[in-house]
């Protein structure tokens, strides 16, 4: 390249969360190679402040909400900056960037971060399938970040075998090792008590991430604390949950915390209920920290975990008797902790991933 190109890598949210983290690492991985990316998404989130510390340009376009403003917000970016290819990532991002991409003439990305249609019903699902077919028409490739999420766009018709490229998510493993804190002093900032028996994990509070699957299990094992990171619609209806099951006292809601895996070595085992992922990047910072994992036997986690995981299929008594078995197992908890730390640093860091993107970039621009 004679130049730094420019590439546009455009969100949903700028609040903290697996999203904009993962874009965080694209962005800043591509920069370091020569490129000049900018992220473009909602002004205000704190994950905005991250990308300026990263030397990363931001751009705020309100694409979390639907109308012409932020298309045309967008359109500016392109234009104005001379963005030479457009990627997106989630579906407020996905509509206004593809169709600021089909405007201004250049080529455009797409990440699916999981297939979430199942939450419509009726005619909005239809709806939503068929905006997704119709988006696909002006897109170059779209990125799948597992085989399995490949497959079951293929099965929808979202996108055809020859617009798909998979590439699995990935962490910069090296920055999150060296910006965790130790057991002794997360447990400090998450005001833990240092003997306690800690499950954690940290997800938008969705219903799909069944978070309530978890409090129900923490029911069933009264000498467990359970940490919470995170925020979203269902943190009322969680909180309330955890006061009617009478383990509120056991229970901390953290919050959303930019960097959460910083926290996670505060944890005895990483917990992830999903009913459906992706790929979850939690949990593969989880495993690159070195932490047992317990999660839902779902096609994601089942493709960056491993064969030797401890998936849970079924009720919370299921995943109750998991969490027990690794709390009292101190020597489970620490060689499934090794595997996940090697199978995460040798297959799912940050440097493969940017990458595969820089070469699809390169691939599109003719590089």
């Amino acid at each position: 390249m004679s130049g730094p190109v420019t590439i546009a890598q455009v969100l949903v949210s700028t609040e903290p969360g697996g999203g904009p983290q993962h874009v965080l690492d694209v962005a800043a991985g591509l920069r370091v190679r020569g490129w000049r990316p900018i992220v473009a998404g909602p002004p205000g989130g704190a994950m905005v402040a991250r990308f300026r510390e990263s030397g990363i340009e931001t751009f705020a376009a309100r694409t979390d909400r639907l109308g012409p403003l932020a298309l045309l917000r967008l359109v500016r970016l392109i234009r104005g900056q001379g963005v030479r290819l457009v990627h997106s990532h989630g579906k407020g991002a996905g509509l206004h960037a593809r169709l600021a991409a089909h405007v201004t003439g250049v080529p455009a990305v797409h990440t699916l971060h999981g297939i979430h249609y199942e939450r419509y019903r009726g005619p909005a699902r239809a709806g939503y399938l068929a905006l997704e077919r119709r988006l696909s028409r002006w897109t170059r490739v779209i990125v799948n970040v597992s085989r399995a999420q490949e497959a079951e766009g293929l099965a929808l018709g979202l996108f055809t075998r020859g617009q798909s490229r998979v590439i699995l998510n990935g962490v910069d493993v090296a920055r999150l090792t060296g910006r965790a804190l130790e057991r002794w002093d997360a447990r400090l900032a998450l005001k833990l008590e240092q003997s306690a028996a800690v499950i954690g994990t940290a997800a938008r509070f969705d219903e799909v991430k069944r978070l309530d699957l978890l409090l129900r299990a923490l029911a069933a094992l009264p000498s467990a604390t359970l940490v919470l990171i995170g925020d979203g619609p269902e943190a009322g209806a969680l909180r309330a949950q955890a006061v009617r099951l009478g383990v509120a006292p056991r229970v901390r809601f953290a919050g959303a915390i930019v960097d959460a895996a910083r926290l996670f070595r505060a944890f005895d085992v990483f917990a992830a209920p999903s009913r459906k992922e992706g790929l979850p990047l939690a949990v593969i910072e989880a495993m690159a920290l070195g932490l047992p994992v317990v999660a839902s036997d779902i096609a994601a986690h089942r493709e960056v975990l491993g064969p030797s995981a401890p998936l849970v299929e079924g009720s919370e008594g299921m995943l109750a008797k998991r969490l027990a078995e690794l709390l009292v197992d101190e020597a489970l908890r620490g060689r499934l902790g090794a595997e996940n730390r090697t199978r995460a640093r040798s297959e799912l860091d940050a440097r493969a991933m940017v990458t595969a993107l820089e070469g699809l970039y390169g691939e599109l621009l003719g590089l």
